[in-house]
């Protein structure tokens, strides 16, 4: 049965929350809600898609806060927000923490928002210390992190590191038929403009993000904060099954191409294979296209998508082939034909050691048990790391649910990951 978490379920959590200076729960709770309020479904969850009334109405009121605490805002061309908290040596480059406001349809109130709300905070504990670090500490909004509009994720860190091409903002579009371009206009944005605009990566120092689990390892076992050691790379590769399509009932068994049934033995072959690599490869087949998809004809045609992560790049490249090579041999054996195609490919990302050294002072500081995690779901983080030394603080998921009204981080977790963002944010600005 479905539990929604309701509103009074996260501000009774004041009053269990850990003491930290200068860092208020009843604050950081209100926040998260007043961010849920945009866009807030039926069923207790949240859509908010990008270049949307409410994805606007949410940044607004974030803005309204950074302007509250003192700090400028900046917006590039593609809707990314950014406010600096400026250091001793404005010429060094800064560090950069931040995650997304969007949402997946009917998604939860933590995803994302808590990681702006716990940048955010963290940056207004340090000045109402009144500490400056060496370096600035740039705060940033992602927009389209979740991608459920165009489907296209990680869209906004892609936009500020120069990946998003002109061909890109034309060709993807929603279920209307707006493309991304067509969208940026409709809420005053130039695509011409935001193009010619990128963030140089000599100008980030490194770059930090919290986000819940989204998984039940740390709730199981207990513990407070998951130290990220590597962020998966996903690869998404299409394979189409061409056979003949026939009656099914007039045509015997052996004379048969049905490329369904190959797609269901390669399915099956692909469950297998990540076991054969290592302990952190997994591959899903979460999409499949039958045609003509009727109940009395033999398919023809079978289109399916293999998602494969890992953190390790030879062993997913390894992977990969693997399952490239069962798809010809099963097309092979019966007969049939298979076409395949590359549609992403993103290589995983490893956390420097050092800034997990970092995490880890912080959680002993405060006595917050910890562990080392592996995200298997991409993140802003997981493109940042591309270019510049990338890491992300992890806090528990209730029952490990997410992207659901069900998603839940009870509110002394959230403020514990705070207080663990302050310090490591204050331990990189001061490198």
């Amino acid at each position: 049965m479905q539990t929604i978490f309701t509103d009074e379920r996260l501000l009774e959590g004041v009053n269990q929350c850990a003491e930290y200076p200068h860092i208020d729960p009843a604050t950081l709770a209100n926040r998260i809600l007043e961010l849920a309020a945009f866009g807030k479904t039926a069923d207790g969850g949240v859509t908010r898609f990008v270049y949307t009334e409410e994805e606007k109405q949410a940044k607004n009121l974030f803005v309204s806060w950074i302007k509250e605490a003192g700090l400028e805002v900046r917006e590039d061309g593609f809707g990314n927000l950014f406010a600096k908290y400026t250091g001793e040596d404005p010429d060094l480059p800064a560090v950069m923490t931040g995650s997304h406001l969007d949402s997946v349809p009917n998604g939860g109130y933590f995803d994302g928002p808590l990681g702006c709300v716990s940048s955010f905070m963290a940056i207004e504990a340090l000045m109402k210390e009144g500490k400056r670090p060496k370096r600035s500490i740039e705060f940033v909004i992602f927009v389209n992190e979740e991608g459920s509009r165009f489907n296209n994720g990680i869209f906004g860190s892609q936009a500020l590191m120069g990946e998003i091409t002109k061909k890109e903002l034309n060709t993807y579009r929603d279920k209307e038929g707006v493309s991304i371009a067509e969208a940026m206009k409709e809420q005053g944005y130039d695509p011409e403009i935001a193009l010619a605009g990128k963030c140089e990566k000599s100008d980030i120092h490194a770059f930090l993000e919290l986000h819940i689990e989204q998984g039940k390892q740390l709730e199981l076992n207990n513990e407070k904060i998951g130290i990220v050691s590597g962020i998966a790379g996903p690869t998404w590769q299409s394979f189409t099954f061409l056979g003949e399509t026939d009656h099914a009932g007039n045509t015997p068994m052996h004379l048969r191409k049905d490329t369904l049934c190959a797609a269901a033995e390669f399915m099956l072959e692909v469950e297998k294979l990540p076991r054969q690599i290592n302990e952190t490869a997994v591959a899903t087949v979460g999409k499949i296209d039958v045609s003509p998809n009727g109940a009395n004809v033999i398919s023809g045609k079978t289109n399916i998508i293999v998602d494969v992560r890992d953190i390790d790049k030879e062993s997913l490249v390894e992977l990969n082939k693997r399952i490239v090579s069962r798809a010809s041999e099963i097309a092979e054996r019966r007969g049939i034909q298979v076409e395949h195609e590359e549609l992403t490919k993103i290589d995983p990302v490893v956390v420097p050691e050092s800034i997990q050294e970092s995490i880890k002072a912080s959680c002993e500081r405060h006595q917050l048990a910890y562990r080392s995690l592996v995200s298997g779901a991409g993140h802003d983080a997981m493109i940042m790391g591309k270019y510049v030394p990338s890491a992300m603080v992890f806090v528990p998921s209730v029952n490990g649910k997410s992207h659901s009204p069900e998603e839940f981080t009870h509110l002394a977790d959230c403020v514990d990951g705070v207080a663990v963002m302050k310090d490591v944010l204050w331990d990189l600005a001061n490198e």
